[in-house]
């Protein structure tokens, strides 16, 4: 064996060594790179499928079709009247609350306000009532603006996390988050 034939040699081999451990590195490399793509798409994914409300923003129940025909009776005049107009029960979408004065059976008349609606005075005491309110945001959801004007010491409104509103002699507003509306069917 020549010299020259032992560094041929040398460089097969140190090319096949370096083509295996080239091999090894880009095998690590691509794990890493799929570990990393794995994440990215399941950050994006949470990040579109979670709501669009700020944090801490309560969220507004939304109404089941199966409770429309009770909650019509705690709308206004004229949302009770386009409501019934909705042959297919599911243009004029709702949300509900429920309200009451824990600690206080006297309670106070509350109104209660969107950018799109006005509720009947209640009396609220410390039996929970529940009220339906028109969603203001129906195609698009969103935030909005939930007042409660009136006297009622106490007032709790359920919405998740519960919103504590004490609208004594005067008015509390808080931001709520609304779901869009399903399809109708």
């Amino acid at each position: 064996m020549t010299n020259q034939d032992s560094e041929e040699r040398g460089l097969v081999g140190g090319g096949s060594r370096r083509t295996l451990l080239g091999h090894a590195g880009s095998t690590s490399a691509a794990f890493a790179a799929l570990v990393a793509g794995t994440f990215v798409v399941g950050a994006v994914g949470g990040w579109l499928l979670s709501p669009r409300g700020e944090p801490d923003v309560p969220i507004m129940a939304t109404l089941s079709q199966d409770d429309v025909a009770q909650a019509l009776t705690t709308l206004n005049t004229q949302a009770q009247q386009t409501a019934r107009l909705d042959s297919r029960e599911c243009r004029f979408p709702m949300g509900f609350i429920t309200v009451a004065t824990p600690g206080n059976p006297a309670g106070g008349t509350v109104v209660f306000r969107t950018s799109k609606y006005q509720s009947p005075p209640f009396h609220v005491t410390d039996q929970p009532q529940r009220i339906a309110i028109p969603n203001p945001l129906p195609e698009s959801g969103g935030i909005d603006l939930l007042s409660a004007d009136g006297n009622a010491k106490g007032l709790l409104v359920s919405l998740h996390p519960t919103a504590h509103m004490e609208p004594v002699n005067g008015s509390t507003t808080i931001k709520v988050f609304w779901r869009p509306r399903r399809p109708c069917r």
